[in-house]
């Protein structure tokens, strides 16, 4: 089988589980939004759930598996299976006690601020922060056997496994929150625990799925070489994505001190951008992270050109589409997933802006998660901390000024769409410099076909809506005929685009389609 319809494959196994992981998490959102409303508990939590998040990027899924897949994909292409598994062995045994460390430290420090200080949020906020850091360690694990299973191609079972997290989180506020919990903050907990207990599935899977592929738990073969070779990878790109957690987390930390609903709009605005990020980008760049470090290992610049390549134009296609679907149906679309119990009509209008501006940024997020990988590939992991810093110091430059100024979260929104485009368009320099051989054929007509499809195909869902609403919403109710002009309009839409990408001839317009249709028939099988 040629190694680009393997790849596509791939891509569609990996987007059709991260499908159910996300209508899952989005139901997870739901619940949250309808039982916490925009009050001060929810938003406590959502705080306190983004602390070992944090540390998950900065030592699990950010730092730790940028720097260990190359290493041991060179492993495998020079030693062999055994010796990348043995090596991993030695690497779960040197980080495994300091992540125990730095959450019993974490912790701690959390339980006694709660203790000290006298306003309610905040106490509330270091109480669930203290309740929460227990994940941390267990999702930084599953990172390192989530990576390392992804190299004997085994995809899909990170998704799946992020799908299990959110059934757990649903299955406790839904069962012990409601059923056993007399107020918004005792739901809360029954959050944290729901979340530890994902927490420990998400490291099971991804175990269970290396031990099939031959991994078996010892102490590892000591290889100093590899191991300061992965360390010297790993400092950088720790402190690039720590930065850039701490620009997510200075945006969410202003927008809950700006007010207890703030912040709730600002997660649900930036939740629904994640779905299409999550389900489309997120796959083609986990399925070519593992690609690249194989091409990159055995110095095949010209399948490393074409796989990058190849994963640039179909995250460009789908993104940019979706952005510009997002921005001109915001309002439907957060009413329709979001109008219910104490998440009001006004909620929903509060939070309409915020997903607009975050529309708009959202192809520079998801291209800036594959231009990453190939930095991390080529080593150039100092390219990635600096481009993070300097996204921090925008971030913070125009929150600050948003915030003296009075601009609510929407400037916090602005601030960290402007620091998300500069922080992408300083890694595209710093790969087009330093690892140039990434970069093969030109972008720009593919970017063209995209953006010019894109805006027909909003203009097509934004008259197509605002026609059959009115009159779906006579003969259907209010959710029915949003439902129902929604999907019509949108089925319209895509099928525009779908027309306009294959009249021009879009580089990926078969395996697009072939991609599409197998997500949407796994999907409904399993469903």
């Amino acid at each position: 089988m040629p190694s680009s319809e393997r790849q596509y494959q791939d891509m569609a196994k990996t987007a059709s589980w991260t499908m159910v992981s996300r209508v899952l998490g989005l139901v997870r959102d739901q619940m949250i939004a309808a039982v916490f409303g925009s009050g001060a508990a929810g938003a406590a939590f959502l705080f306190a759930f983004q602390i070992p998040n944090l540390f998950r990027r900065l030592l699990g899924e950010g730092a730790l598996t940028a720097a260990i897949v190359p290493v041991l994909a060179q492993k495998r292409q020079d030693e062999g299976v055994q010796a990348s598994h043995d090596f991993l062995n030695h690497v779960l045994r040197r980080v495994a006690p300091w992540m125990l460390l730095i959450t019993l430290g974490v912790s701690g420090c959390a339980l006694a601020v709660s203790f000290l200080i006298d306003d309610p949020r905040h106490a509330w906020a270091a109480e669930l922060t203290a309740c929460c850091m227990p994940y941390m360690p267990l999702i930084c694990l599953a990172a390192l056997f989530t990576a390392a299973v992804n190299l004997t191609g085994r995809f899909g079972l990170a998704e799946i496994a992020s799908g299990l997290l959110n059934v757990c989180m649903i299955a406790s506020l839904g069962l012990g929150g409601l059923l056993f919990a007399g107020s918004d903050i005792a739901r809360a907990r029954w959050l944290c625990a729901g979340a530890l207990l994902g927490g420990l599935l998400q490291l099971l899977v991804p175990m269970w799925g290396l031990r099939k592929a031959g991994w078996r738990q010892g102490p590892g073969r000591a290889d100093e070489k590899s191991w300061s070779v992965l360390r010297a990878a790993f400092i950088p790109a720790a402190f690039g994505a720590g930065v850039q957690q701490v620009n997510f987390l200075v945006s969410r930390f202003l927008a809950y001190d700006v007010s207890d609903s703030g912040l709730t709009y600002y997660y649900i605005a930036n939740r629904i951008v994640e779905l299409p990020i999550g389900l489309f980008s997120a796959s083609v760049a986990t399925v070519m992270f593992p690609a690249l470090a194989s091409a990159w290992a055995g110095r095949d610049d010209a399948r490393l050109s074409a796989d990058f390549a190849r994963g640039f134009r179909l995250i460009l296609a789908v993104n940019i589409g979706a952005a510009v679907g997002l921005a001109v149906l915001a309002e439907p679309i957060i009413r329709l997933l979001f109008e219910f119990g104490r998440f009001s009509a006004v909620d929903c209008a509060n939070t309409r802006i915020l997903l607009v501006l975050f529309a708009f940024t959202m192809p520079f997020y998801a291209l800036m998660s594959l231009v990453t990988r190939a930095l991390n590939v080529a080593g150039e992991t100092r390219s990635t901390f600096h481009a993070a810093m300097q996204a921090l110091a925008v971030n913070v430059a125009l929150s600050l000024v948003s915030v003296l100024t009075g601009q609510g979260v929407e400037g916090l929104a602005v601030a960290n769409g402007a620091s998300t485009v500069w922080q992408y368009a300083v890694l595209r320099r710093s790969l087009k410099e330093r690892a140039p051989q990434f970069l093969g054929p030109s972008f720009v007509s593919p970017l063209f076909k995209a953006c010019t499809g894109s805006l027909v195909m909003g203009v097509v869902a934004y008259q197509g809506h605002h026609l059959l609403v009115g009159r779906m919403s006579e003969w259907l109710g209010g959710k029915g005929g949003l439902i129902a002009s929604m999907t019509l309009a949108g089925a319209a839409a895509m099928a525009v685009y779908a027309f306009i990408l294959d009249r021009w001839a879009y580089p990926e317009r078969d395996m697009l389609r072939d991609f599409s249709s197998r997500i949407f028939s796994r999907f409904i099988r399993r469903a």
